[in-house]
């Protein structure tokens, strides 16, 4: 991934801290804090975030912009599992901002009142490297409150100088615990022009406009902010919260004015200066490379092409030092050195199709934990990620090489609804929706042949999958090993019960680029078939997809989907000789725009088939669905409990 600049607006766990306090806490000797009114308010939090304060002051000194966030941040710890929020981690990267000046204390409840000890032993590493293949200049200071008990209070302040006015981002009013004072505020003189945009609902968070010594202060407050429910399957919390982002648009020094950000026009002003001398010059070595592999080729076939043999032959690793998290590497140096990251990816893919002759742009892109358009917050946190571009037939083609498992037609299923801002020229850019993959290309078609044998059902069946739902699958085996994925086949082909056994399984197009993944398998399940007063029973819905889906009422947050998809099932069952079809189950279905489903029974001679249809049209099932979501649910299983009947003679 490229790197995401956040500076201030910071979005892990451990960096949201809130306020009760009308002081902080680490200026009085005795905080007084009602614990048991805290617990009565909150029942259901571990902890909360008292005084959370932020306050940026930008200056010109020098001729130079100087940019300080002073930040002041408490918590207290609401019931015995205090140990477990103790652990506080200060994220930070070198090159863009310095830590100063921090100070954090433990008040530890006793009789008498509160002992306060200060924390000692704060320690400065550098996070180990994800998975071995992400490695940056981020250091964090790390260090636990001690003696974090019920009733306890943690504080913590320091000073952030940012050193680039372009990682100035935000702050986010929110987090998934209760926040009860929050304050931002930014000061700035009048040679610096500053704005600001605001997101998500800002109902209750109240702004002033006020000038101190000839400066500009504009402050956000807000109080009695509800924890966001963190949950399974959701959205990320910055869908859901209210944020303000900062802008510098620009600042005079010694007589000269320099633009920095504030519009599209301006972020992709500066993301063009960091590519501006990038592949320019393009290597023999390249030139071969990329004649080798598209030489007497269509043009698809030579996008292909390229873009597989990225996606192949070079290896997803990260350095991203400084300006090397956001500047891409020469392709020229990917294609010797076979690895890279995003941003290098798309250097490599888009500079070999540039030579087979096929117009390729660099794009900014989004993935879908992040909520903002362009337009909304056009600034270094608004993308997160970089691909390469095609235009073919008419329709821009989005080539992300860091997954080697998707096709070329198809967009990864995490930029999906996200806006791509396209440097299509060194002066112009366009920004494009990503499209959603429509349901009717997501498929998984299951097709079987059943029979009896006496009490035991047997099966032979081809399941089929194509588009996203081939990558998730392919996603799902990569790293395995082979008895790993016996299992996980074992499970995905069990069919009836938990008696089922696998007897086969052939699959073809594992390794293979845009045709389906197959699965060709037999199965048998003893004690499936039920037999009673010489009738024979069969419920012939061996697999239940959504069964168990239904969705909570306490559930708060919308039901996130990684891609829509379309699930077919068509079953036959030969009736056996010398009985009759006695009962049939009634045709079911619901219909909803972005769910349903659909059951079909019939006779065709001596044969018995069953058409089964799941349709999921959304990525995103909200909240306000839920209830006819539910119904949806109460429906299918009701009609997963019907069976076929057979009578002898």
């Amino acid at each position: 991934m490229m790197r995401f600049a956040l500076v201030n607006f910071k979005v892990s766990f451990h960096f949201f801290f809130f306020a009760l306090l009308a002081t902080h806490l680490s200026a009085v000797a005795q905080p007084k804090v009602n614990l048991s009114q805290l617990k009565a308010k909150f029942p259901n939090d571990e902890m909360a975030y008292l005084n959370r304060s932020e306050k940026v002051a930008i200056e010109v000194v020098n001729g130079e912009l100087q940019i300080d966030v002073f930040h002041q941040e408490d918590r207290v710890f609401l019931d015995k599992r205090a140990s477990v929020f103790a652990d506080e981690r200060i994220y930070f990267s070198e090159a863009f901002q310095e830590i100063k000046d921090l100070d954090a204390v433990s008040y530890i409840p006793e009789k008498s009142g509160y002992n306060r000890t200060p924390v000692t032993d704060i320690k400065t590493e550098r996070p180990s490297p994800g998975g071995g293949i992400f490695f940056d200049d981020m250091q964090v200071k790390k260090f636990t409150f001690p003696g974090a008990k019920e009733g306890g209070i943690g504080t913590v302040s320091y000073t952030e100088r940012v050193k680039s006015p372009y990682m100035l981002s935000g702050f986010v009013f929110g987090n998934y615990v209760p926040v009860i004072n929050s304050e931002f505020s930014v000061s700035f003189p009048a040679s610096v022009k500053v704005s600001y945009k605001t997101y998500g609902d800002m109902k209750g968070i109240v702004f002033a406009k006020t000038t101190q010594n000839g400066k500009t202060v504009y402050t956000w407050k807000a109080q009695n902010l509800k924890a966001s429910p963190l949950e399974t399957e959701s959205l990320s919390l910055r869908h859901y919260v209210p944020q303000v982002f900062l802008f510098i648009e620009s600042y005079t020094a010694n007589g000269q004015t320099k633009e920095v950000l504030g519009d599209v026009q301006k972020l992709f002003n500066y993301y063009k200066s960091l590519v501006k001398d990038l592949n320019k010059q393009p290597s023999s070595q390249l030139k071969a490379l990329t004649d080798s592999l598209t030489r007497g080729k269509s043009e698809v076939e030579k996008i292909r092409s390229v873009y597989y043999w990225v996606q192949d032959h070079v290896k997803y690793i990260a350095f991203e030092e400084g300006l090397g998290g956001f500047i891409p590497r020469q392709a020229n140096d990917v294609c010797q050195k076979r690895y890279g990251d995003c941003k290098d990816m798309a250097s490599l893919t888009s500079s070999m199709l540039n030579l087979a002759g096929i117009p390729s742009y660099l794009v900014w892109i989004g993935t879908r934990d992040i909520p903002y358009k362009y337009a909304e917050n056009p600034s270094m946190s608004v993308d997160n990620h970089m691909i390469a571009a095609v235009k073919w037939q008419g329709k821009w083609q989005f080539l992300d090489a860091t997954d080697d498992r998707i096709d070329f037609g198809l967009p990864t299923s995490h930029i999906q609804g996200k806006e791509a801002l396209i440097m299509t020229s060194e002066d112009k850019y366009e920004i494009v929706p990503v499209p959603v993959v429509p349901a009717n290309q997501n498929t998984k078609v299951d097709s079987m042949i059943l029979s009896i044998d006496g009490k035991t059902l047997k099966g032979n069946g081809t399941l089929t999958f194509q588009g996203l739902w081939k990558t998730s699958l392919k996603s799902a085996v990569q790293y395995r090993s082979e008895p790993q994925r016996d299992e996980y086949y074992k499970n995905v082909l069990s069919r009836g019960s938990n008696k089922c056994a696998l007897l086969k399984n052939v699959v073809t197009g594992l390794q293979d680029r845009d045709v389906p993944v197959r699965l060709q398998y037999a199965f048998s399940v003893p004690d499936y078939v039920q037999e009673a007063a010489g009738e024979l029973f069969i419920n012939p819905h061996l697999t239940r997809p959504w069964a168990d889906k239904r969705m909570e009422e306490s559930r708060k947050n919308d039901w996130k989907h990684e891609f829509t998809h379309i699930e077919d099932m068509v079953t036959i069952l030969p009736v056996p000789k010398g009985y009759t079809v006695t009962n049939l189950p009634t045709n079911a279905s619901f219909s909803h725009p972005d769910f349903g489903f659909k059951l079909s029974y019939e006779q065709k001679n001596d044969q018995i088939v069953v058409r089964s249809q799941w349709t999921l049209n959304s990525l995103l099932v909200k909240k306000s669905s839920f209830p006819e979501w539910n119904k949806m649910v109460a429906a299918l299983n009701e009609a997963y409990s019907e069976v076929i009947s057979l009578k002898k003679g």
